[in-house]
């Protein structure tokens, strides 16, 4: 490839980059100058150290489930992972997640890791992809559920909207087997889905098992948003948490701010008033889901060290 052809796609990538830290600052600076930053600081300092602990605790065991669903989609497709290696690649994604805010970061490093061994860096990748969408379509299956529920007390248009597009990524994601059957051959979006994510539709138990683990990782997390709740002493139900924290999620996984930042803040501040939350707490209650998360991934520094694993290559078998 000429140097010409090259520079266009480095080129949108800056672009888009500066984009997401633009829409990060404007968000995070508009938040803060409607509320009371002095106020959220107080509100975040205010939380029991027990119930944070506590929190902490739900938040790292969340991960370990999700790194043997990953795991045990990486058997699928013919990796001899065992579970010690996938718990250490995982933690250390997270470290990279931390330094490098985005999910690329992460799934990108445990991927590197992965596939340094047969069958090689592709077929580690696809596991990485299939493992974050799985992820995905079952936190919208819960948000559906609990918006269904008798907590959620969003307004009616908002909770029935939210509740078809949940819905419908969950059944659109289970019938991709049969979507991609119906596009032309060759086409790029069918070469995506028959090279990458078919092979894990064609084990039924596999992905049975990879959607009951992302359900089990999606239960530790509600259960550990519940306890930063009571840390901070406001009394939210547990419906309402069911409901809140997987539209929360979804909305910093969104590919628009760096990390989620500035999403996540408004999620939380536009949502937990719905639930008798100040927006003030609502936002400390958002940082203070941050911090879990970072200390979780300082937690993986600490594997990356001890490990003393090099950087993984980026060139390696394909």
């Amino acid at each position: 490839m000429s140097e010409a052809r090259a520079k266009p796609p480095a080129m949108s990538g800056l672009v888009k980059n500066l984009l997401r830290w633009g829409l990060t600052v404007g968000l995070l600076g508009l938040l803060f100058t409607r509320f009371d930053f002095s106020s959220i600081l107080r509100v975040c300092l205010r939380a029991t150290p027990g119930f944070f602990a506590a929190a902490l605790a739900l938040f790292l065991a969340s991960q370990i489930v999700s790194a043997l669903r990953w795991r045990n989609l990486a058997r699928g497709v013919g990796f001899r992972a065992r579970a010690g290696e996938c718990l250490e690649f995982y933690a250390i994604g997270m470290f990279f997640g931390l330094v490098v805010p985005s999910t690329i970061g992460s799934d990108a490093a445990r991927a590197l890791y992965l596939g340094e061994r047969p069958p090689g860096r592709a077929a580690a990748f696809s596991t990485v992809l299939f493992d974050r969408l799985i992820g995905l379509v079952m936190l919208a299956a819960v948000a559906a559920v609990a918006l269904l529920g008798p907590n959620a007390d969003l307004p009616a248009s908002l909770e029935l909207g939210v509740v078809a597009i949940c819905l419908s990524l969950t059944a659109g994601w289970f019938s991709i087997p049969l979507v991609a059957r119906l596009l032309p051959e060759g086409q790029r979006w069918r070469r995506l889905i028959e090279e990458e994510l078919l092979p894990f539709f064609r084990d039924r138990a596999l992905l049975a098992t990879a959607a009951t683990l992302s359900l089990g990782v999606h239960l530790l997390q509600i259960l550990s948003q519940k306890l930063l709740t009571d840390a901070l002493g406001l009394h939210v139900p547990l419906g309402f948490v069911a409901m809140y924290h997987p539209l929360v999620a979804l909305a910093a996984a969104l590919p628009f701010t760096i990390g989620g930042f500035g999403l996540r803040e408004a999620a939380y501040a536009a949502l937990l008033p719905y639930g008798g939350v100040s927006p003030d707490d609502a936002i400390a209650l958002g940082l203070l889901w941050w911090a879990v998360a970072a200390i979780g991934g300082l937690g993986g520094g600490v594997v990356y060290a001890i490990s003393r694993r090099p950087l993984p290559s980026l060139r390696g078998s394909a």
